[in-house]
């Protein structure tokens, strides 16, 4: 049984904006995601058979026209994309338009009013085929064929037996909402980038980018299909916000530490250039050269967590005024480890060592006791134990103790 296959257009500088002749409509079977699809053959020339996939047709759709009912699916034309820079793959049981370039026809998706399945229906290709279910096909599906309108959910899906491909499932996604002159770019997985000038409280010139990866599923649960919503820089999904001028980011902090030492934190996020990164977590890493911050004001490491460094080499911290450190919020100690090496404060030598506080203490506690115990040889005999200063020598003894920190270490 031979394979119809539409002609793919291997040059990259047609037009195709300039030689469109015509469109019509039709309702993918299936898409072809990889070469693992029975459609790919192995590639083959004059001389050799190669083994390795041709993988020319992936991203290819197979569609039924809406005028043809009767040839079976393993016959159906693939189409490629209209456009394969900016490919948006249909689902299967969703409407496409087929505009004629030249001699070629190409897929389009037309979008639907579900965000998320656009228009498709289940089954609806298995319908439009079976000529004894097309009787009960409802009006609306016809009329698509006719007129090329995009159908959105209706009674006749029957989600219990069909699905819109092999792991692709319905989900609620809501459109966001339009200010005027939005460029806005929606995803049927909720991703979206906006483009937009008047997003702002009084409707201000301010040029402002916002690229969303997920929409917050709470705010999903709580909205109806076909809700509007706008993006949610706190709960949504990895956020990222160029902002500028009257446009306040709406961002709230997630850590409970208040930011006491940071008197500048910028709050609201206002009346300047600004960019926001807000995301489950966040990974930056340089492959191969530097990492440099820059900042013109003051910066600042606001967490709940701890803070860490592990560095493969030593460190150059260069202050250019007092350096303040306190762990008094929580009384928590400051330790300094080198294992064998030297903390040398205010010196680059080594020569003037500090001194251990209870070997120095017990070393004059012992002095004292030598001296109060002390006895002399005189050509009248031994003098008597000690000196008679003893009680303010043991009275000295007693104080040895207040020399010692009771809030600072050494080793």
């Amino acid at each position: 049984m031979s394979t119809r296959i539409q002609q793919s257009n291997i040059s990259s500088g047609t037009n195709k904006q300039t030689a469109i002749a015509s469109t019509s409509t039709g309702v993918v079977v299936d898409v072809i995601l990889d070469e693992t699809h029975p459609r790919i053959k192995n590639k083959k020339d004059f001389q050799t058979a190669f083994t390795e996939k041709n993988t020319t047709f992936v991203g290819y759709a197979i569609v039924r026209k809406y005028s043809d009912s009767t040839t079976p699916n393993e016959q159906l034309n693939m189409y490629p994309c209209l456009n394969p820079s900016d490919t948006e793959l249909p689902v299967i049981g969703e409407s496409v338009e087929l505009v004629m370039v030249g001699s070629i026809e190409y897929y389009r998706r037309i979008p639907g009013f579900s965000l998320n399945t656009g228009n498709a229906i289940k089954k609806r290709a298995d319908v439009i085929y079976d000529k004894k279910e097309k009787i009960a096909v409802d009006a609306s599906i016809k009329e698509s064929a006719q007129t090329g309108t995009p159908l959105g959910n209706t009674a006749n899906e029957t989600s219990e037996t069909s699905d819109f491909g092999k792991y692709f499932r319905s989900n609620p996604i809501n459109r966001l909402k339009l200010y005027e002159g939005d460029k806005l770019i929606q995803t049927r997985f909720g991703q979206s980038i906006r483009f937009s000038a008047y997003n702002n409280a009084n409707n201000v010139y301010s040029p402002t980018i916002i690229i969303r990866n997920r929409q917050d599923s709470q705010t999903i649960s709580s909205l109806k299909e076909g809700d509007i919503t706008e993006e949610n820089v706190n709960s949504d999904g990895s956020v990222i916000v160029l902002s500028s001028g009257d446009y306040q980011i709406p961002f709230t902090a997630t850590t409970s530490i208040t930011p006491s030492k940071f008197s500048s934190y910028p709050n609201p996020l206002k009346g300047d250039d600004h960019l926001l990164i807000n995301s489950g977590k966040i990974i930056i890493s340089a492959k191969t050269g530097q990492m440099v911050f820059h900042s013109k004001g003051d910066y600042g490491f606001i967490s709940d967590g701890k803070f860490s460094i592990d560095n493969g080499l030593g460190a150059d911290l260069d202050f250019g005024g007092n350096v303040n450190i306190t762990t008094s919020r929580s009384n928590s100690n400051i330790t300094l480890n080198t294992g064998s090496g030297k903390i040398l404060l205010n010196t680059n030598s080594s020569s003037q060592p500090l001194v251990r506080g209870n070997i120095l203490k017990e070393i004059l506690s012992t002095m004292i006791d030598l001296i109060n115990s002390q006895v002399y040889r005189t050509p009248s005999g031994p003098t008597a134990t000690g000196p008679e200063n003893r009680a303010q020598l043991n009275s000295l003894k007693a104080r040895l103790s207040e020399m010692l920190s009771t809030l600072n270490y050494t080793e």
